[in-house]
């Protein structure tokens, strides 16, 4: 007793299926989200120091100093500290209450951090910081 199939049991399918598109969708969203931190940096490793500080969440300038005196103002690179001081003041053009937070190499010389902390003062900074790797509380 075999049961026979009619053409008329089966219906088309009419729908486009979304799923995977918004799966997709959320994979590319989750990406961005995991990548943006890393597109403000220079292309260059800056070994920060140690402390115990509070982060802002605001948009920032970031001043970055390697050990091997490379410079950078938020992707911008600069060859000279003569070449900072514009970088600076064109990031500080639209809004001038933004903070200059100078990320320098653990390993590089006070007076070189105090160079750039002038310069950023020249450039019409307001609101300077020095960027530090986050210490982690040890359990007593």
């Amino acid at each position: 007793m075999s049961k026979k199939v009619h053409v008329e049991d089966f219906e088309p399918l009419a729908g486009v299926n979304i799923i995977p598109v918004i799966d997709v969708s959320l994979v590319l969203l989750i990406i961005l989200l995991a990548t943006s931190p890393i597109l403000n940096q220079p292309g260059f490793e800056v070994k920060l120091p140690k402390a115990r500080t509070s982060e802002s969440k605001e948009k920032n300038i970031t001043v970055s100093l390697s050990l091997k005196d490379e410079m950078a103002v938020n992707e911008s690179p600069a060859r000279t500290l003569d070449e900072v001081g514009p970088l600076i003041a064109k990031e500080l053009a639209d809004k001038k209450d933004l903070m200059v937070i100078i990320r320098a190499d653990q390993g590089v010389s006070y007076g070189k951090v105090q160079e750039l902390m002038d310069i950023a003062k020249k450039a019409g900074a307001e609101k300077i910081a020095i960027a530090t790797q986050q210490l982690e509380d040890k359990p007593q």
